[in-house]
């Protein structure tokens, strides 16, 4: 059953009893990757094959710390013996290849030795949401090719880490998003949220988004992008779980040199390391 095979729910009539019914008991636990070896939406694929086909880095926002987070668990892993790729199919704001670009970033701190066509499919100029960007220039985002480039660095890695674009409903052409990027991809997403104020909302509406396509979500992310301590931080925990049973693989701290590869490495030891090693089964 979905809200999208409900006729009520379709017409915006109201919801009908047996929707509310299963759905209402879940508003307040959403779900992470089941434990099952057959999984609803990505049929009959085991837990650890999911797992290790790759991840998908979302956030909740822009600006938010994908970036960092999709860098910093390659080099990790890779330090761990597990080959990871990278992958930024989709960016906007800078050419491909500049020094300032996303793909340039994860090629880099990764240590990747990976094509940089391979890594990044689309990269276009305007600072805009890159379906606006892609439509500026004339461009029409392919699923397909972007599947291409990610089928073949599954090739060439044990996993594939793809960093997102925005958030879940930045529109990547005509009635597509990001969220339609993760379920062709097919591969569990991972939510990179804001420490501070108003990252309990922006985090249960991710989730709601990733619940309602049915994906898969590995954990939630806190990223301190500020230096300065948030006096709502050391309750935001605390209120998620009690919102949410998908996990909290931990918080990065605060870098003072968010390029140096060592104090992200550390970071990211620190922050999440016990739970990636759990999730990836690293002994």
């Amino acid at each position: 059953m979905s809200w999208s095979s409900c006729r009520p729910w379709r017409s915006r009539r109201g919801t009908c009893k047996s929707c509310w019914k299963f759905y209402g008991n879940r508003l307040r636990k959403r779900r992470a990757i089941p434990s099952s070896t057959k999984l609803r939406h990505f049929g009959t694929t085991t837990r650890r094959d999911l797992i290790m086909a790759g991840l998908f880095i979302t956030g909740t926002d822009t600006n938010v710390g994908k970036t960092l987070v999709t860098a910093g668990l390659a080099a990790y892993l890779r330090e761990s013996g597990v080959d990871a790729g990278v992958m930024k199919p989709v960016e906007s704001g800078g050419l491909s290849g500049s020094s300032s670009s996303d793909s340039v970033f994860l090629k880099k701190i990764s240590q990747s030795s990976d094509d940089l066509d391979l890594i990044n499919t689309y990269a276009f100029e305007a600072p805009l949401a890159p379906g606006v960007a892609a439509r500026l220039e004339g461009v029409e985002i392919s699923f397909d090719r972007i599947l291409e480039s990610f089928r073949r660095l599954e090739l060439l890695h044990k996993t594939v880490l793809v960093e997102g674009a925005g958030g879940l409903r930045v529109p990547l052409g005509p009635g597509r998003c990001v969220s339609d990027l993760i379920a062709a991809l097919e591969i569990p997403a991972l939510v990179v949220a804001r420490m501070g104020l108003g990252t309990i909302n922006h985090t249960l509406l991710t989730l709601e988004a990733l619940e309602r396509r049915e994906i898969p979500v590995a954990g939630i992310v806190f990223n301190c992008d500020q230096k300065e301590s948030d006096p709502s931080a050391k309750h935001n925990l605390k209120t998620l779980a009690e919102w949410t049973s998908v996990p909290v693989w931990g918080v990065i701290a605060h870098l003072d040199r968010p390029r140096d590869r060592q104090e992200i490495l550390g970071k990211i030891k620190v922050g999440i390391g016990a739970a990636v090693e759990r999730y990836f089964g690293i002994a």
